[in-house]
């Protein structure tokens, strides 16, 4: 058994797909296919069981994949051990697009001053999907806006207290109305993100404890496509307040008066409790640490 067998797969194990882990690996797809079998051969087991088009791990395969993360750990950690003075690597991060956007690049900016030869790679995804990510080891830390994260398998920590706002088109006709309530939405459009975000959840909750049902739902993909449309006057939109306030001091988007529940929602990093943290995690996290208010 061969470090790189174990290598592949993990990757294969990892993405389901043959012909992905060859192209995250750089290997053509037979040779991702030979290893395996090798591997099968050598250990007298099937790792993997072969539907059609797609695979899944068997039992004997998910056993493996236990061992091969651990194995891949200390081989890791052997490496840093006999790096020359400085930190390198790889650091995955996963990030909300809001967060993405208008957080993530102070950070970045301040570390790649400080380690300049470690490669960054970040992907945005609905918040929900990044635990997944985390647990399947595709990344190492992810940044979320949300309300408590209440899951023991994570380390959390909070970095910023995000304000919340209502937003409209200064044409809107909740734009100059005081006073405004859940029940105001009655007959309006509520523009929001898709399943997934999350604020969503909370965005939503907050209407249905006030026996409140939106005149309409316009539900897009992204924080730019909703400011859009909410400029264009097509809705009101509930909002962080980091997203919108470049919009607000154009006077694209005006404020409204939001006297209803307040929204309790945090930028907050989170990582596997049981992640090994390499010299390049630790600089991350202690960097956000010390800039977190």
């Amino acid at each position: 058994m061969e470090l790189r067998q174990l290598q592949i797969f993990y990757v294969a194990a990892q993405t389901l797909n043959f012909t992905k882990a060859g192209l995250k690996l750089g290997y053509a797809q037979s040779n991702i296919t030979g290893q395996v079998r090798q591997l099968e051969e050598e250990l007298k087991v099937k790792l993997f069981d072969r539907i059609g088009r797609r695979i899944q791990l068997t039992s004997d395969g998910k056993k493996l994949l236990n061992h091969a993360k651990c194995i891949l750990d200390l081989y890791e950690r052997a490496k840093e051990d006999f790096l020359p003075q400085g930190i390198g690597g790889v650091l995955n991060i996963g990030a909300a697009e809001t967060v993405c956007v208008y957080r993530l690049p102070q950070i970045l900016t301040e570390y790649r001053k400080l380690y300049p030869q470690v490669e960054i790679r970040v992907q945005t995804e609905s918040c929900e999907h990044f635990f997944e990510l985390i647990k399947a080891n595709t990344i190492d830390i992810a940044l979320v806006l949300t309300d408590k994260i209440k899951s023991t398998e994570m380390v959390v920590q909070t970095l910023h207290d995000e304000a919340m706002t209502v937003v409209a088109s200064p044409l809107h006709p909740l734009a100059h109305k005081k006073n405004i309530k859940p029940h105001d939405f009655t007959d309006e459009c509520l523009i929001i993100t898709l399943p997934g975000c999350g604020y969503r959840p909370m965005v939503l909750s907050l209407f249905k404890e006030n026996h409140v049902k939106p005149g309409a739902l316009m539900e897009l993909s992204s924080i730019g496509a909703i400011r859009q449309c909410t400029i264009c006057g097509l809705g009101a939109a509930m909002l962080p307040k980091i997203a919108v306030q470049d919009d607000l001091e154009r006077g694209k988007l005006v404020e409204l008066d939001w006297t209803g529940p307040k929204i309790d929602v945090k930028t907050q990093l989170i990582y596997h409790h049981e992640k090994w943290l390499t010299p390049a995690m630790r600089a991350f996290l202690e960097l956000c640490g010390s800039m977190k208010q």
